[in-house]
């Protein structure tokens, strides 16, 4: 006999901690300071801070406060532009940069939800196509507002099981990353 598990059905807001975007004014930019990184510098594997622009020292610890540093362990995905919720990752270590608006920051309350099982899940096509067509607005610019990605469903298996599934997507993204 086949076991079926149901996975009990949460939103967002229930099983992340916080629901939070990044800066909504852009700093100055300048020549040698700390990196802002914005939709553009996202990618599958974290933020591409080569492509990041800089901005001052006090501008960049202005925003820390504000709380536009993503830390470990959080989940990135894009929410602003062409490609709003095409590109997630997690944030697997430190790292000393902010983000625009354009990014939303989701930190998932790990007693309910892993974040590499979060990435993968907000990741999926069918996650992504049933949030573009339930959460996308805009004409000339498409975004989702940070409201729906709080009601936006996620099934939610035990952690050992998230942990199985998120080991295996993760070692064939080690070998695509590894071959980039």
């Amino acid at each position: 006999m086949v076991a079926i598990h149901i996975w009990p059905e949460k939103t967002l807001d229930e099983v992340c901690l916080k629901i939070t975007d990044g800066a909504h004014h852009s700093p100055k930019s300048v020549d040698d300071g700390l990196p802002m990184s914005s939709v553009k510098d996202l990618t599958r594997f974290g933020l591409n801070l080569e492509t990041s622009r800089r901005i001052s020292q006090e501008d960049f610890q202005k925003l820390v406060k504000q709380g536009c540093q993503p830390l470990h362990g959080d989940v990135l995905i894009a929410k602003d532009g062409a490609t709003a919720l095409d590109t997630v990752c997690e944030i697997r270590k430190p790292v000393k940069a902010v983000l625009l608006s354009s990014v939303a920051i989701l930190r998932p309350d790990q007693t309910q939800v892993t974040p590499s099982f979060l990435r993968y899940f907000l990741d999926s096509p069918t996650t992504r196509l049933s949030m573009k067509a339930a959460f996308t607005t805009g004409a000339a610019i498409p975004r989702v507002v940070l409201k729906d990605f709080k009601r936006a469903p996620i099934k939610v298996p035990p952690l050992p099981t998230q942990r199985r599934i998120a080991s295996i997507l993760s070692a064939y993204d080690d070998l695509i990353e590894n071959n980039s």
